[in-house]
């Protein structure tokens, strides 16, 4: 990973997505509501940073440019990692396989990083470092709704609980009762 070039929000990724219950969380926001992980870690770094909830217009330009790529380069290389994963692939060697498809999974670490660093050129407003963690974690709620907003997708039970995961890591400093309120979820 030393040939990927730094950013404090590919940092704040990595930290973020090997926080207690973030992978589950994002990956079922993936797969049961079509969120991008990126588009979910951008969310929660911009509130987390001091920076003010993007506006639906804004969200909606970012996710345009960046569509093309997720279409294009992340899915495709995802998905070959998988089937080299869940396949039987008769005739080979089964530590060649896996060979590839650690090499496919680097290549798709590689292709997520890309786009954190087109999602961070698209749209990084300073940091308020002065600014409360209250607001931080106000802002990193709303910059989820207004993704959820951006998808069509009316926010359920099961979404704020993974939502709630992911502000639980973002802002540990939070009871959990906190972020449940935050979130939205029924007490």
């Amino acid at each position: 990973m030393s040939d990927f070039l730094p950013h404090p929000f590919w940092n704040f990724s990595l930290e973020l997505y090997a926080g207690e219950g973030v992978a589950e969380a994002c990956l079922d926001l993936q797969e049961r509501r079509g969120c991008d992980v990126n588009v979910l870690l951008y969310c929660c770094w911009l509130g987390a940073s001091g920076r003010p909830t993007v506006t639906a217009e804004r969200l909606r330009t970012i996710l345009a440019a960046s569509e093309a790529w997720q279409s294009e380069v992340v899915k495709p290389l995802r998905e070959m990692r998988r089937r080299l994963k869940d396949k039987i692939w008769p005739g080979a060697l089964p530590e060649t396989v896996d060979a590839v498809r650690r090499r496919v999974a680097d290549a798709e670490l590689a292709a997520e990083h890309a786009e954190q660093l087109k999602l961070a050129s698209l749209h990084s407003p300073p940091a308020d470092r002065e600014r409360s963690l209250e607001k931080r974690l106000r802002a990193a709620v709303g910059n989820l709704g207004v993704y959820a907003v951006c998808l069509g997708v009316v926010p359920d039970e099961a979404d704020r609980k993974s939502v709630a995961a992911l502000m639980r890591a973002t802002f540990p400093a939070f009871a959990a009762v906190e972020v449940a309120e935050a979130v939205g979820l029924a007490a």
